[in-house]
């Protein structure tokens, strides 16, 4: 009986050993990029965000522009122009980043539906307070396919209540203006871009690993040029 117990208490031990181990293994990097908040004063100040899983970042640059919150489609889950609203900058003024909310809808159709309105950047609200998540593509859906792959405007998800902070603003009458910053994002200890590839074994998740693929076919030659 003791035996048993003995071997009972080990089998035990061995699961919440095991249990540990994933989750160590399980964590996954937020890639984050600098948001500084650079009017009205009252708010100024530096913030973070997740870099979106898709579209183009301006990895080692930065990018400044002023913020909209739209009084219509707020979860820009539909096409802006069913309401009537563009983003299109006017000459001379500050690109236009467009503040949306999280949820109802993928977030790369969000990017997409602002993209087409002509902004230049989208800011994606979370609507639950939590860490920064990484903004990805939905799999196993072949018709986002078809407006991912041309999303090339930057994206980021933040905080809920930074986002409440800027909703504020802006209803407030304040020229909301930000900048937003990959300049970090970048590993460079020694004046050297560096690069991590990270891919994905499985090459049966639809449509995303089918964009994966082609992408590792095509990147081949740029990364043996890149390895000299």
């Amino acid at each position: 009986m003791e035996i048993r117990r003995l071997h009972l208490l080990l089998l035990l031990q061995g699961f919440m050993l095991l249990s540990v181990m994933g989750n160590c293994y399980a964590r996954f990097v937020v890639e984050k990029n600098s948001l500084r908040l650079t009017s009205p004063e009252k708010i100024r100040g530096t913030y973070d965000s997740a870099i979106g899983n898709f579209g183009i970042p301006q990895y080692g640059g930065s990018m400044a522009g002023a913020v909209v919150y739209p009084k219509e489609n707020q979860k820009g889950c539909k096409s802006f122009d069913d309401f009537g609203i563009s983003f299109k900058s006017k000459p001379g003024a500050l690109p236009t980043f467009v503040l949306v909310d999280r949820g109802d809808c993928f977030f790369a159709l969000k990017v997409w539906n602002v993209q087409q309105a002509g902004a230049s950047a989208v800011l994606v609200a979370d609507d639950i307070q939590e860490a920064l998540i990484t903004m990805d593509t939905p799999e196993e859906d072949r018709l986002a396919a078809k407006y991912i792959e041309n999303i090339t405007i930057p994206s980021a998800l933040i905080e809920k209540n930074f986002g409440e902070i800027l909703k504020k603003a802006i209803s407030g009458g304040d020229m909301v203006n930000v900048n937003l910053d990959w300049r970090e994002s970048v590993p460079h200890p020694d004046d050297r871009v560096e690069y991590e590839l990270w891919t994905n074994s499985n090459d049966e998740c639809g449509v995303k690993c089918d964009m994966l693929m082609e992408f590792l076919k095509d990147f081949k030659g740029a990364a043996q040029i890149l390895e000299k």
